[in-house]
């Protein structure tokens, strides 16, 4: 950006110049025309309206150059001044003899003048202004319609003048167009120094292709990067250089480049002198497009090996970590599977003993045991369970099966579950389920599962008196489920952490409490299977709320689903939680 600021700042400055030295130009020959004028004048006395329209045209530079002053264009006013340059001479030559005046051969002049002040265009204006008032002196002088000659002196004389003057004007114009010519040989000398220089120095390899991809020119730093002279590479094309599995991607860039005239990026493998291969990032972009044909390009070339190998070592590290998740989700889930089989027959037996169904026990201290296994045995068959479940969740394994279910009803039995442990504690469970949201489709199982947890978290957490409330609206054509509880909270810090596996709250209460720390991670993986979030809102002191939103569970009066879930090539919702 720079860059292009000071070219900007450097151009408005040459034109400024240029302006200004057209303003002096101008001004001079209006000098010179003053002089010529009084020295007319003073010979033959007041002039007549031919004269005086002479005059004019020897002092019109004046009024360009004060023209220099406004907005008007510098080739408008160049153009104007070569107009009636032309003009000019083309009336002095009509008064002075016509195609027999001295002064014929300054029309010859006029494009010469024209080379100093613009391009070929302003030439051939310049030229055709002279041509056109050449062709109407003939044609007046063919029409005897040209004026009494003015020459004040013999022709010869006057012709002797006027060639030596013309003469004189042409190695002006001659010197001016060497000095021209000097100044822009060494302005683009100096350029393709510089450009040059920038090219030697450069870390960077940088090139020039031909449209087929072919190497035109190659900066030093080929030996850098490749290992090769810059001229061993001129001619070669892509296939000679780039690895054959990365020839596809290098080729799309040139063709990116050279056919439809936008930056392309390639990175890909080139084969260095030794004959091994480095990972290098091309940059390429179109020189020029000729005629809407294909362009040459230039491009960048930097070498990215040591970002290749630490992408490999990041893809390598993230493999290990997904495959030692794999493994610990494969041995959770395995040993999950071994224990429920002894629970199980440690839960029934227990129950069996509990209820006497084969008779008495005996003491009533062995009831007491029985029922303390029969407690112990099933929330160790929670907490596997919970594991089990997350480990089917992570590994992509836990399948959804959605119907339409009363979600008072699944409430109520959630509700059962943790009954006996709340009113152990004291506390109060309470469980309101707007009309509009009795029916919904879901996962009944797993929705079910969802309330259990939070309901047993809020009893777990809500002191003697508290209160544990369920509540199920319709929101934005889905379904809301939230449970909030009046005990501890939690505080900012530890909400940020919670719902990640095996994340609990840290504190002097909260270590007494059973758990493991996947209830919150299960709520929230089993939300977003069904295309849905769980959001924590805690306040410390003042409680916790968990709100639950099942964006398609939603029924109409009619039993229909207000809002169908996308689904991914495997059935399940998109976007869902693997």
């Amino acid at each position: 950006m720079a860059v292009n600021e000071t070219i900007a700042v450097t151009d408005g400055t040459d034109i400024a110049a240029q302006r200004r030295r057209f303003m002096v130009v101008q001004a001079a020959k209006a000098a010179v025309g003053a002089l010529l004028a009084a020295g007319f004048v003073a010979l033959t006395g007041m002039p007549d309206t031919v004269a005086w329209i002479a005059i004019a045209g020897l002092l019109f530079p004046a009024a360009l150059a004060l023209l220099g002053f406004t907005r008007i264009s510098l080739d408008t006013l160049e153009s104007l001044a070569l107009a009636s340059f032309a003009a000019l001479i083309g009336y002095l030559v009509a008064i002075t003899g016509g195609m027999t005046s001295p002064l014929l051969v300054w029309l010859v002049l006029v494009p010469a003048e024209a080379a100093l002040a613009g391009g070929r265009q302003t030439v051939w204006r310049a030229g055709s202004a002279a041509a056109i008032a050449l062709i109407m002196v003939a044609l007046l002088q063919a029409l005897n319609e040209l004026p009494q000659s003015r020459l004040l002196a013999p022709g010869w004389a006057f012709y002797t003048i006027s060639v030596l003057a013309a003469v004189m004007q042409s190695a002006l114009v001659a010197i001016a167009t060497q000095d021209r010519q000097r100044a822009a040989d060494h302005a683009a000398a100096e350029g393709a120094a510089m450009y040059r220089f920038l090219a030697d120095n450069a870390m960077d390899l940088i090139t020039r292709h031909s449209a087929d991809g072919r190497i035109r020119f190659a900066s030093p730093a080929a030996q850098a990067i490749l290992g090769r002279a810059p001229e061993s590479l001129l001619g070669l094309a892509p296939s000679a250089l780039v690895h054959p599995q990365d020839l596809a991607a290098m080729q799309h860039a040139f063709v990116e480049a050279s056919y439809f005239g936008r930056s392309a990026i390639a990175e890909a493998r080139m084969k260095k002198g030794d004959g091994s291969y480095v990972w290098v990032e091309m940059r390429c972009r179109p020189a020029a497009l000729v005629n809407g044909n294909a362009a040459d390009m230039v491009a960048v070339t930097r070498d990215i090996t040591e970002r290749k190998a630490h992408e490999r070592e990041l893809i390598d590290a993230r493999d290990a970590a997904e495959e030692a998740n794999r493994a610990k989700s494969r041995f959770l889930a395995n040993m999950s599977h071994e224990l429920r089989t002894p629970l199980n027959a440690v839960i029934g037996f227990s129950e069996v003993m509990t209820h006497e169904m084969f008779g008495p026990v005996g003491s009533p201290r062995y009831l007491e045991y029985a029922r303390l296994i029969n407690e112990s045995g099933s929330h160790l068959l929670g907490l596997i369970n919970g594991i089990l479940d997350m480990s089917k969740i992570e590994a992509g394994k836990f399948d959804l099966t959605e119907e339409a279910f009363d979600l008072n009803e699944v409430a109520e039995q959630a509700g059962q579950f943790v009954k006996m442990q709340a009113d152990r504690k004291g506390v109060i469970l309470k469980l309101a389920i707007a009309p509009e949201a009795h029916t919904v489709f879901a996962d009944k199982r797993a929705v079910k599962q969802v309330i259990m947890n939070l309901l047993s978290n809020g009893v777990k957490f809500t002191p003697r008196g508290g209160e544990v409330r369920v509540i199920a609206a319709r929101r934005a054509n889905g379904i809301e489920i939230a449970v909030s509880d009046t005990g501890m909270g939690i505080s900012p810090d530890d909400v940020k952490r919670l719902g990640q596996p095996f994340e609990q709250v840290e504190g002097a209460h909260n270590r007494t409490q059973e758990g493991t720390g996947l209830g919150l991670a299960l709520v929230k993986a089993i939300a977003q299977m069904h295309g849905g979030e769980a959001k924590l809102e805690s306040r410390l002191g003042e409680g916790t709320t968990v709100r639950v939103f099942l964006p398609y569970a939603a029924l109409s009066a009619a039993g229909e689903r207000i809002a169908t879930a996308p689904l991914d090539a495997d059935g399940r919702v998109r976007n869902a939680a693997a």
